[in-house]
């Protein structure tokens, strides 16, 4: 029966792994841990007293999709025997689904463990943990747990350090975000048409447009106007590219970027007859559905910041995820993949500007 309840918890945790891939596709941990058995346990001969003890272990754990891993794991243990008489030796493996939260380093966890110390016994666990990431491979946790005793009850609790490797896509530096705008020449314009001044008829604001058929009084002296005295305007077009990258398997924005896509804002509150459709891509590894999943939360996240940081009304953004369909290389190096995991956005319009005499 232990033995099923473990199989039915491998087959919940790895049965999506046969329709999924990420760009991270392994990661192999080491860690050591505090272990502090239950109190009643230090009272009892049927336990032999054990108190605290010490863990060494391995897991290796694999993405399901964004949000969830499986692990498994295997640890050994030298526990305390109350009254100083001796040191009971142990070890545990078993099982955990990891769930991490969205744009956080938080997870938190549950599992089925089997544990071969003084008594062998089954626990469930839950709990949470914290990465701080080194790099785009390497990473330190910590966790912190509870182990549930369903075969006598009795509740253990643990504290964890690890450091983790993964052996997935690799990504390099950063490549630098790119935001311009460019401008087109002026549109031509023909002459404003200026009729002969007649020197019985005011012409107030000194267009060269008499009062009584001047249509736009008190235009500014520097603008040319037409023959009903309105300011005469050339059209601009403006444009804007917001083009950022992201890291191996994430749709959390890097810090860098976050000036970029503050300037496809403030482009946007300039220009308020604006709109932007924010496309979200994936490099060409791993699983097809799970990269066009991927690309849409990178979109999504880029929408997101420019609704609640910038305040840009929801209905002039579309978000959409491309998956890996719109490759910027098709290459299979770290350097490609990295090109490929990006946002794009470009913006333009056009802008009316006086004509300057």
């Amino acid at each position: 029966m232990k033995i099923l309840k473990i199989s039915a918890l491998a087959a919940l945790i790895s049965a999506p792994l046969a329709a999924q891939e990420t760009d991270r596709q392994w990661e192999l941990a080491v860690f050591s841990e505090y272990v502090r058995s239950a109190s009643a346990k230090e009272f009892l001969s049927d336990w032999q007293q054990v108190e605290a003890g010490g863990s060494i272990g391995l897991d290796l754990r694999t993405a399901i999709n964004e949000y969830w891993d499986a692990r498994a794991e295997f640890a050994f243990t030298k526990y305390d025997i109350r009254n100083g008489n001796g040191i009971k030796d142990s070890n545990r493996y078993g099982l955990d689904a990891l769930y991490h939260f969205y744009n956080s380093d938080l997870y938190a966890f549950v599992g089925y463990k089997r544990f071969n110390n003084v008594r062998h016994y089954n626990a469930i666990n839950v709990g949470a943990g914290y990465n701080f990431q080194l790099s785009d491979k390497a990473s330190l946790f910590t966790e912190a747990a509870i182990y549930k005793d369903v075969n006598y009850g009795y509740i253990d609790q643990g504290i964890k350090l690890g450091f983790k490797y993964s052996f997935g896509a690799t990504s390099p530096s950063p490549v630098k975000t790119n935001t311009q705008t460019d401008y087109t020449a002026p549109a031509s314009t023909s002459e404003p048409v200026k009729p002969e001044p007649t020197k019985t008829v005011l012409d107030s604001d000194n267009d060269g447009i008499s009062d009584n058929i001047d249509q736009c009084p008190n235009t500014p002296t520097t603008d040319k106007v037409d023959a009903n005295g309105c300011t005469l305007f050339k059209e601009n077009q403006v444009a804007i590219t917001l083009d950022i990258s992201f890291a191996n398997n994430s749709s959390i924005i890097k810090a860098s970027a976050i000036n970029d896509i503050e300037r496809l804002a403030q482009f946007m509150d300039k220009y308020q007859d604006t709109s932007v459709v924010i496309e979200g891509h994936s490099s060409a590894v791993g699983n097809d559905n799970y990269n066009l999943m991927l690309s849409q939360k990178r979109a999504n996240a880029v929408k997101a910041m420019l609704i609640e940081k910038f305040d840009i009304a929801e209905n002039r953004l579309t978000a959409k995820g491309y998956g890996e369909t719109q490759l910027l290389s098709a290459g299979n190096s770290a350097e490609d993949h990295q090109l490929n995991r990006r946002v794009v956005a470009r913006i333009e319009t056009i802008e009316k500007q006086a004509i300057q005499k």
